[in-house]
């Protein structure tokens, strides 16, 4: 079944990309699931990780990584496909029709020729 919505993520799936875009290294699973609990705002279950990861990588947002010594062995590390400004263009590029799509790269183009460079 084609995913319809590729760029609809959860607010678990949304907690566990910021949090792999803003360590800006592959992390596995338990790694993940810790600095979540670090945060004190969890949004997910430490038993649903394998679930979520899983589903990012259907929705080709995140992938392997390689692995990591985990206690007696080996954990999968994971990273993101994209960074966020990528995903966040890719977002609302796919929610919008073909003539919306258009203005909206039309708008973007203006907007970018009045924002001073640094």
């Amino acid at each position: 079944m084609e995913n319809t919505r590729p760029f609809h993520i959860t607010k678990a799936e949304d907690q566990i990309m910021n949090i792999l875009w803003s360590v800006k290294e592959p992390l596995s699973q338990q790694q993940i699931v810790m600095v979540a609990s670090d945060s004190g705002e969890m949004t997910f279950k430490e038993r649903s990780i394998f679930t979520l990861l899983n589903g990012l990588m259907d929705k080709g947002m995140v992938q392997e990584a390689g692995f990591v010594r985990s206690g007696k062995t080996y954990a999968r590390t994971f990273q993101p496909t994209m960074t966020r400004p990528e995903w966040y263009a890719n977002a609302v590029y796919n929610s919008l029709d073909g003539k919306e799509a258009n203005e909206f790269l039309h708008i973007l183009r203006r907007l970018l020729k009045e924002e001073p460079t640094e």
